[in-house]
């Protein structure tokens, strides 16, 4: 050894460590290697007397060191470390080639149904009869633990006169205090996190409240801050000079209740825009300090904690410069200069939605929410509301190279309105367009119903509204439910308002919690909204029945949940004036044939004499009517009149995506497969 140091021996005598160097102090004649009493003598004398003894439990570290050194110790050592290296890198190599082949982990927003929330409607947690936010933080467990759902999409709850039901803004940063406060919202969206669920506002772009600070001082030429804030607005000169002076014919979305798009302030004198209500004047977004708030309030909110935006009415975010009139679709009704007798059926809107721009600012937002989805397990979803073709609609997603919502709201199957559309050809038809235009990679979504239009059960009975739900849960993409949906609730028509009537208020009627006073909503209170009476279709009533409306939209959520359904392939296999047919499977998983008849009769089906790959049968997993057989042969598949089958089988080696004639009918945004352990990878 190179050190020489000197250390003190059992005894208090001082010694020296075995050295390459010859000690000078007299051999001790005490050779005794008991643990007891060890003296130091020179490594070379006991060499030459063999008196080094066997290892042995405690021994002092020169007899250890001495050992150590032999070559079969030496070798045994490097083995064994060079064994523990292998096996380090080994392990290493493996979890990098597991993370290199498994896909990553989707998002909240394609694993999790998208529940709206209508808040006045939800729950009243104070009994004045309007829903709040303390209501719906007591109804998290239902939605979490007894439906099985992690996403809730909340229409707004901000400062508003309440004109449009909050979607005329005062405040874009506070809360109205007919809903709670921002101590209400943090703890939501606390409560909501804890429970592993997330939260969607609804950000309204296109249009404040006409008593928005902003808009205050941009129609008062007098208001002190009216420099900062004229042109956050679209404002237009009179053409005679007077309110009669309309600039064209561009007409409200409510012209059933307002004669033009143009609104006159005595103030200004000048016209300014309203593409909805008079009490929602139009932002002017080609005014970049107007695009600086709206980045400010989106940041403003995600800085709170909520998870993303459903992004309102953005198709009408821009309008066109010129001022040209737009196309009637009747001219003959253009009568008069008030164009009175126009209506927004009337116009074709070309020059005052889809217009240049409004792309570049959704891109610019998706960019904004990116900055706020850097860190690990955190995303900041986008999805967008436009009615208009499937071909303007798709273009929301983005392009290759910019990305913008993460979907566009698919509105097809609303618009198939009558249960005389409900065909099992429409059906496909609709499915495969969205799919086929849909691009590459990006994820789907399907809704049936929502606040602006009539409840699915009221449109489409019962039995159908519960096949269109097994549709919607049961294809690729992300399912969209609006409140009581679950329960099977129904339009109310209102005849006697209590507050000013809206055409969309008997969609919007309280939730129907139980079969008790208000039906669960309030106690001892008018609600703002009269209850539908037939509110024996209650929660509580729902729950304990093994057929109801609630416990199959359970179970759909729950099939739903299986990488199956997740990540496999969407194969559309079969369709007829009555029944859709489609398949599920995930390359080394079970698959799942989905077999939905929309018709008023049954239908039997032979599935086999066109896939004969296909095994002899399957078996039954859900029905929507509660069929008693077990297993479905192939060859003759039988579905009831307004039914719908989940029908599970093995593949074997045969699956659909890879057979020639399925070329343009089976989809998927990634392709993965389960491997022979059992875990997902890239295919």
């Amino acid at each position: 050894m190179a050190d020489n140091k000197a250390f003190d021996n059992d005894l208090g005598e001082q010694s020296t460590s075995f050295s390459n160097v010859e000690s000078k102090e007299e051999p001790v004649k005490d050779t005794d290697f008991s643990n007891n009493g060890f003296s130091t003598i020179k490594i070379d004398d006991l060499l030459e007397k063999q008196e080094i003894p066997k290892p042995y439990a405690g021994m002092p570290k020169e007899v250890l060191l001495h050992y150590s050194r032999k070559k079969h110790f030496v070798w045994a050592r490097n083995i064994m470390t060079a064994a523990v290296i292998l096996t380090i890198l080994t392990l290493l190599s493996l979890v990098i080639a597991l993370i290199a082949i498994s896909p990553g982990c989707q998002e909240f927003w394609q694993t999790s149904p998208i529940y709206q929330i209508y808040p006045k409607s939800y729950a009243d947690s104070n009994n004045d009869g309007i829903g709040d936010i303390t209501g719906i933080r007591g109804k998290l467990d239902y939605l979490k633990d007894d439906l099985g759902v992690e996403m809730v999409w909340l229409n707004p709850v901000y400062e508003s006169p309440q004109f449009d039901n909050g979607y005329d803004i005062m405040d874009y940063r506070s809360i109205d205090p007919v809903f709670g406060t921002m101590n209400d919202m943090e703890l939501l969206i606390t409560d909501l996190h804890d429970r592993g669920m997330k939260l969607i506002m609804d950000f309204v772009p296109n249009h404040t409240s006409d008593q928005h600070a902003w808009f205050n001082a941009s129609s008062d030429p007098d208001h002190a801050q009216h420099d900062k804030y004229k042109d956050y607005y679209i404002w237009v000169d009179s053409k005679d000079g007077t309110e009669n002076g309309i600039p064209n014919n561009w007409q409200s979305v409510f012209s059933d209740v307002e004669k033009s798009a143009w609104e006159w302030s005595a103030k200004r004198k000048q016209f300014y825009y309203h593409a909805f209500l008079k009490q929602q004047p139009d932002l002017n977004f080609r005014n970049e300090a107007v695009l600086a708030e709206l980045d400010g309030v989106l940041a403003f909110w995600m800085d709170q904690g909520v998870d993303g935006f459903r992004c309102d009415a953005v198709g009408f975010m821009f309008e066109a410069t010129h001022l040209r009139d737009n196309p009637l679709v009747d001219p003959t009704l253009n009568v008069n200069i008030l164009y009175s007798s126009a209506s927004y059926t009337n116009v074709y809107p070309d020059y005052t939605e889809d217009q240049k721009g409004i792309h570049d600012v959704m891109a610019r937002w998706r960019a904004l929410l990116d900055k706020y989805s850097t860190e690990p397990g955190v995303y900041r979803f986008m999805e967008t509301e436009v009615y208009d073709d499937v071909d303007s609609v798709i273009r929301y997603y983005g392009t290759p190279w910019v990305d913008e919502a993460d979907f566009p709201m698919n509105f097809r199957l609303i618009d198939l309105e009558h249960a005389s559309a409900w065909t099992g050809t429409a059906i496909e038809t609709t499915v495969l367009e969205w799919m086929t235009k849909m691009p590459a990679g990006k994820w789907p979504n399907w809704v049936i119903g929502n606040h602006d239009q009539p409840r699915v059960v009221s449109r489409l009975g019962k039995p159908l509204a519960i096949c269109a739900a097994f549709l919607t849960m049961t294809l690729s993409g992300t399912p969209g439910m609006y409140y009581g949906e679950e329960i099977g609730m129904e339009d109310l028509p209102i005849t006697n308002p209590v507050r000013r009537q809206d055409f969309r208020d008997p969609v919007r009627t309280p939730m129907q919690w139980d079969t008790t006073e208000n039906a669960g909503f309030c106690k001892n209170c008018t609600p703002w909204l009269p209850l539908n009476q037939n509110y024996a279709i209650g929660l509580n009533v729902e729950k304990v029945d093994a057929t109801s409306v609630f416990n199959i939209y359970k179970r759909l959520i729950n099939l739903r949940s299986q990488d199956t359904f997740l990540r496999g392939y969407l194969c559309m296999v079969y369709s007829s004036a009555k029944s859709v047919v489609y398949v599920r499977e995930l390359p080394g998983a079970v698959s799942y044939l989905i077999a939905i008849n929309f018709g008023d009769s049954l239908e039997t089906i032979d599935l086999r004499s066109a896939y004969s790959f296909l095994p002899g049968a399957g078996t039954l997993y859900l029905s929507t009517t509660n069929q008693a057989v077990t297993t479905i042969p192939f060859n003759s598949v039988t579905i009831q009149a307004k039914e719908g089958l989940a029908i599970q089988f093995k593949p074997g080696g045969n699956l659909f995506n890879k057979q020639a004639n399925m070329a343009g009918k089976c989809f998927t945004s990634k392709k993965v497969c389960l491997n022979g352990i059992g875990i997902l990878q890239h295919c």
